[in-house]
């Protein structure tokens, strides 16, 4: 990104950026997000939408700020959105239904949630910057979930390529390290009860990024992102067979075992971040999970430890 283009946008950015929308804000990601957003911008507007109640409840607690405002609404109700997405000019889209199991099951609630959701959400804007946050999942998907992040990223780029006078924007990243629902917290589960953990493949290799990271990342691309790109902040990889080991040297003993549990249907043994002939901007090795740089056991240990 050039000279002139990121003075261009950083001047767009401090002109019009007053209030912030984020969707899905009381999850793992959208609550560090949020107080990140409400440190760095001390007279911005930062709004909150989701549909858990008691999420929100916990989110305002959390942090403490008369410039947050909570929205109890779900993305797939257009009337819902009025409020939230009125005088937004910058609207971050974390909402969306991930589990990759519930949504095999339930696929007609994935798609109302993660595509029909962000077409409302899209129709509804009329603000400056669009950011849609993503998933390896999304690149040649082979699942449910997977299948609707692909979806919902080409509904914003066909947003971008007809709303010239806006950004709209992707960010696609692989697994966030301790986020509600990972892995971790179900293996320390069977830990406590079993004295066991559940592996699909020890082979398997995921990318993995903190989440403190992607929150930064996705600032830098609020304010210097540019319409059509699809960025992907630097990860590397885990193979399950070390986060295994490093789960049980932290939280089990020496008679913890590994039980085999197969792949799921659809899963893949390695993750694609980007595919030739996208529109990527990235500073990744490489693209696939089992080539690119690994996490150490070690350092696997201290993000667990934090």
């Amino acid at each position: 990104m050039g000279k002139a283009s990121t003075r261009k946008t950083g001047e767009t950015k401090r002109k019009v950026m007053k209030v912030i929308l984020v969707t899905g804000g009381s999850g793992f990601l959208g609550r560090h997000l949020i107080r990140k957003l409400l440190d760095k911008y001390p007279d911005n507007e930062i709004r909150a939408i989701s549909r858990s109640e008691n999420a929100i409840q916990r989110l305002l607690i959390g942090c403490h700020s008369r410039r947050l405002i909570p929205i109890v609404g779900d993305i797939r109700d257009v009337n819902s959105l009025n409020n939230a997405v009125r005088d937004a000019d910058t609207i971050v889209h974390l909402a969306a239904m991930k589990h990759i199991d519930l949504c095999e099951i339930h696929p007609i609630e994935a798609i109302t949630t993660n595509v029909i959701g962000t077409k409302n959400l899209l129709d509804s804007f009329s603000g400056h910057t669009f950011i849609g946050i993503s998933t390896d999942k999304g690149v040649e998907a082979t699942t449910c979930y997977g299948a609707t992040k692909l979806l919902m990223e080409r509904l914003v780029l066909e947003w971008a390529r007809k709303e010239k006078r806006r950004r709209y924007i992707v960010i696609r990243a692989g697994n966030i390290f301790g986020s509600s629902g990972s892995v971790i917290e179900r293996w320390k589960q069977e830990i406590s009860q079993n004295n066991e953990i559940s592996i699909t493949d020890p082979e398997m290799t995921r990318f993995f990024i903190n989440v403190n990271t992607l929150v930064d990342f996705i600032i830098e691309i609020i304010e210097k992102g540019e319409n059509r790109n699809i960025y992907i902040p630097y990860q590397k990889t885990m193979k399950l067979a070390d986060l295994a080991k490093a789960t049980i040297d932290l939280y089990g003993n020496k008679e913890t075992k590994l039980s085999l549990c197969g792949s799921r249907v659809g899963e893949k043994l390695h993750e694609l971040l980007f595919t030739e002939g996208e529109r990527v901007i990235s500073h990744l090795d490489s693209n696939r999970s089992q080539n690119s740089l690994r996490f150490r056991v070690e350092e696997i240990k201290a993000w667990l430890m934090e």
